[in-house]
């Protein structure tokens, strides 16, 4: 097994996303105007907007959660990983839930979607989090109602000050009362959620790091699990443990983290985020995350690196709704995201099906680094695809989106597409599944020409073929892609090579190509495509990227830079940046409705 595997399951267990014929993802496109709410309350920034907000982690399918946590944590790896708890605190609490014997059947909620500056503290900040009249208010009960329409929760874990607060304003709300404030939640009337709902808080486990007590935290949280244990004395069949849970409570709990399950987490993202602490930190005044490998550090902490650039981007080819953020999932096509390659594939493309596996790339000379993984080999819909790309890694924007060719060359090859007539009848493979893209040519072809390599890349170009009786045609996208075409056996299939667009004299390969794939007879979306490009870039159609990625992502150009080491030209294989394209960094934020303004005129001051 893989050791960035470890108590984890298996990384082809994966999150598709909401279900489409429920509310979650409608829910979730609510999201009230939380910068100008701040704005127009504290006079200034009040939440970590740039990444976005993160929903949730954990079940949205019905029947699903016996166990609801409230809490207020999003930093930078929840950003990245575009779920809730996903660090440090989100591991202290996999453990608690895993001492009590529930491994699958919750769910993590916030007090406020997005990550806020500073402490939960002061009149304006907590009018925000807690009156009945704040928009953020009625937008979370409405969640959180939603949660026990669709479920039989028996616990909720409040974790820290402001999700204590957050039950108590919950219960209250739903006409339940809590004999000692947030001070005790367990005393609320939890039988006004669900007849044998019971309620417990807990300190932050964050509260660490801001000057609190560990030995405090440790005892509050030996506390709770009493608590709980005496319920479960008192009714044996109240939280049953999950079908691979263990009560541990003949064992002394200790305070301590534990990974978080790869089907909490969209298909294809790096194996490092979720391992039981944090992954990542903050850089260039919000404007970028930095992502470490295993043998990283924290800010870089002992190594000297530098970048040789800030991927400023721009805006050309950006396209959204009106009513859509730039900084936040689509809000009016709001179930338009990717389930992932679903169980037919996502094994196969891990590299993981019986004498299928991907060979030690690190061993044939493959510079990325194992913590990383290998997720992001694919792009659009295996079972659904009229045609089928091969093309060669362009950029490191892969590694964030957890999908193939995602910065500026896909961002070309998707105009390129629409003018040959294809929207979304499509599937990308990868070559190859790591970073190369500090390797010389040579290198990567032999690694290529790994004769398990091939064997593995044949395996999914036969399951493709045989999954799609649509597929009429087949593009190489660069010289390795050209090369792994040349191992593969794809019959009778028409195939077009075509330049790699960061290799010279692209755009007029391009452009040619074009005329060639007008002459071949492949199933069109477009009734009478244009057949012409003009070099301009379009962007990453969000139904090919997974629930929660933000509208910029995707667009603007490469937004990922990888570090150089000690200012040398050398690529570090441990630290790359995610950078928010500049004019969104630039955004004000979006005036308030009448509705909002008249609730924030109504605050006490």
């Amino acid at each position: 097994m893989n050791e960035y595997w470890k108590d984890r399951g298996f990384p082809w267990e994966y999150d598709p996303g909401p279900q489409r014929n429920r509310s979650w993802a409608q829910l979730f496109a609510e999201t009230p105007n939380y910068r100008g709410l701040g704005k127009a309350l504290l006079g200034k920034e009040g939440f970590r907007w740039h990444f976005g907000p993160m929903f949730y982690r954990g079940r949205l399918q019905d029947n699903s959660v016996k166990v609801l946590l409230i809490g207020q944590e999003g930093a930078q790896d929840e950003s990245l990983a575009h779920r809730s708890f996903t660090g440090g605190t989100g591991a202290r609490m996999q453990h608690f839930l895993n001492y009590v014997g529930i491994t699958r059947s919750y769910l993590f909620l916030n007090t406020f979607v997005y990550p806020i500056f500073g402490q939960y503290d002061g009149p304006e900040l907590r009018w925000l989090a807690q009156d009945a009249e704040s928009p953020i208010v009625k937008h979370r009960n409405e969640i959180f109602n939603y949660v026990l329409e669709r479920n039989d929760v028996h616990l909720v874990i409040a974790v820290g000050v402001a999700a204590k607060e957050s039950v108590v304003t919950w219960v209250k709300s739903r006409g339940g009362n809590c004999l000692q404030g947030s001070q005790d939640v367990s005393l609320c009337t939890g039988g006004v959620l669900d007849a044998h709902t019971h309620l417990i808080g807990v300190q932050h486990p964050g509260a660490a790091g801001q000057g609190g007590s560990v030995s405090a935290i440790i005892a509050d949280f030996k506390k709770a699990l009493a608590k709980i244990k005496q319920w479960m004395d008192a009714d044996p069949t109240w939280l049953l443990p999950d079908a691979d849970g263990l009560r541990q409570f003949n064992q002394t709990y200790k305070y301590r983290s534990a990974p978080i399950p790869f089907r909490d987490f969209p298909f294809g993202i790096p194996l490092r985020l979720g391992r039981g602490g944090t992954s990542s930190n903050r850089k260039d005044q919000q404007r970028s995350i930095q992502l470490f490998s295993e043998d990283g550090a924290y800010n870089n902490s002992g190594d000297a690196i530098s970048y040789p650039n800030t991927a400023l981007g721009s805006q050309e080819g950006y396209s959204d709704d009106a009513g859509d953020l730039p900084y936040e999932p689509p809000k009016v096509a709001f179930q338009e995201y990717d389930d992932g390659p679903g169980d037919n594939f996502a094994k196969l493309l891990m590299g993981a099906e019986n004498n299928l596996e991907w060979p030690d790339f690190q061993a044939l000379g493959a510079p990325g680094h194992p913590s990383f993984g290998v997720g992001p080999i694919f792009r659009g819909r295996p079972g659904q695809a009229y045609v089928l790309i091969l093309a060669d890694q362009q950029s490191h924007d892969d590694l964030f989106t957890g999908r193939a060719l995602t910065g500026e060359s896909g961002q070309h090859m998707q105009a390129f597409l629409e003018a040959m007539g294809i929207r979304s009848a499509y599937l990308i493979l990868r070559v190859l599944p790591v970073d190369t893209l500090s390797l010389s040519a040579n290198q990567v072809t032999a690694i290529v020409n790994n004769p398990q390599v091939g064997l593995v890349y044949q395996a999914i170009v036969d399951r493709v073929i045989a999954e799609n009786a649509g597929l009429g045609l087949v593009l190489a996208i660069g010289p390795h892609a050209q090369t792994l075409l040349q191992n593969l056996n794809i019959g009778s299939l028409p195939q077009v090579s075509l330049k790699a667009w960061k290799q010279a004299g692209s755009l007029q390969d391009w452009q040619q190509k074009l005329l060639d794939v007008r002459q071949i007879n492949y199933p069109r979306e477009i009734t009478n495509p244009a057949f012409t490009y003009d070099g301009h870039r379009g962007q990453i159609p969000r139904v090919d990227l997974p629930y929660g990625t933000l509208r910029w992502l995707g667009t603007s150009g490469n937004r990922t830079v990888q570090a150089l080491i000690a200012n040398s030209q050398v690529a570090s294989s441990d630290y790359f940046k995610l950078f928010q394209p500049q004019w969104v960094f630039k955004l004000q934020p979006q005036p308030l409705t009448a509705d909002d303004q008249d609730a924030v005129d109504h605050v006490s001051p």
